[in-house]
């Protein structure tokens, strides 16, 4: 798997009006991933500890192949003048930090819900054979 991380920082607006903002952000996601079907899955993480008002996006692709199919959507999608300008007023909530892209490991290791392919794995786990 691919996954693009998009780091943000909520804005002074998001972060006096928080149940505004959540509403808001589950609302974003229903309509900014609808035309995007190579997103597999959507994870989003806050910071408890460290930087405050600060929030990760995790979305994960099969491929970097399917990451490049999004890229090319998401420019189709810009064209189209009511999605951009909702897509923008994403400023009004939170400001970019950073983005990148990161993989699993070529190896089973991990375990739990986030672990070896989401599998049931557990180093705790009795092995059998």
């Amino acid at each position: 798997m691919i996954y693009l991380v998009y780091r943000m920082r909520l804005t002074p607006r998001a972060q006096q009006d928080m149940a505004g903002f959540w509403r808001w952000l589950e609302q974003r996601e229903s309509w900014f991933y609808r035309d995007l079907p190579m997103v597999r899955g959507v994870r989003w993480f806050t910071t408890v500890i460290g930087e405050i008002y600060t929030l990760e996006c995790w979305a994960a692709f099969d491929s970097e192949a399917d990451y490049g199919r999004y890229r090319a959507g998401l420019a189709t999608l810009k064209k189209d003048g009511d999605w951009e300008r909702t897509r923008v007023s994403q400023g009004e909530w939170w400001e970019f930090l950073e983005s990148r892209l990161v993989s699993d490991v070529p190896c089973s290791v991990g375990f739990g819900h986030f672990g070896a392919g989401n599998s049931s794995h557990s180093p705790a786990a009795p092995t059998t054979t």
